[in-house]
């Protein structure tokens, strides 16, 4: 596949993952919480492809863009879990433990240890630990993942 080829999946694909992250948001018929959490997970999601597309095809893309990239890997895991997580069970500020404290840590590690100065410390420990949470995270959603499998399993309906 030419690079020209690939370069236009990849953007299209995040540029999709944009488009839908504002569908979610604003347009979706149930104004459900899940409905904001998978918009946000997009959105991340998208940031981080759009880091990975321009990474991959410019490898001497500013360092800021790779930070903000590796800043919105934050917060995949939480929104993954909050989006899996079913509506009775989301209280109307649980939302808040699972964004607000990634969201100062990655901030304030950006502040005092920007990539562009400290990509060593990113690389080796800021990115093993966003790897580490989503890994916590992946684990805390199995929980409700596999009763849905089972359903499916079963040729159930989910809903």
């Amino acid at each position: 596949m030419s690079n020209q080829l690939l370069f236009f999946l990849s953007a299209l694909g995040a540029f999709n993952g944009f488009v839908l992250s504002i569908y979610f948001a604003v347009n979706a018929k149930k104004k459900i919480f899940a409905n904001y959490y998978l918009s946000l997970l997009l959105l991340v999601l998208s940031i981080r492809i759009v880091k990975s597309v321009f990474f991959y095809f410019n490898p001497n893309l500013s360092n800021i863009f790779i930070q903000i990239g590796l800043s919105a890997c934050v917060l995949i895991g939480p929104f993954l879990y909050l989006y899996l997580k079913p509506e009775t069970e989301n209280k109307n500020r649980n939302w808040v433990k699972h964004v607000i404290p990634y969201l100062v840590i990655i901030t304030v590690l950006g502040v005092f240890y920007p990539y562009v100065e400290h990509q060593i410390i990113w690389r080796c420990w800021i990115v093993r630990g966003i790897y580490l949470q989503w890994f916590i995270y992946i684990l805390l959603s199995l929980r409700y993942i596999y009763p849905i499998i089972q359903k499916i399993q079963a040729k159930e309906h989910l809903k």
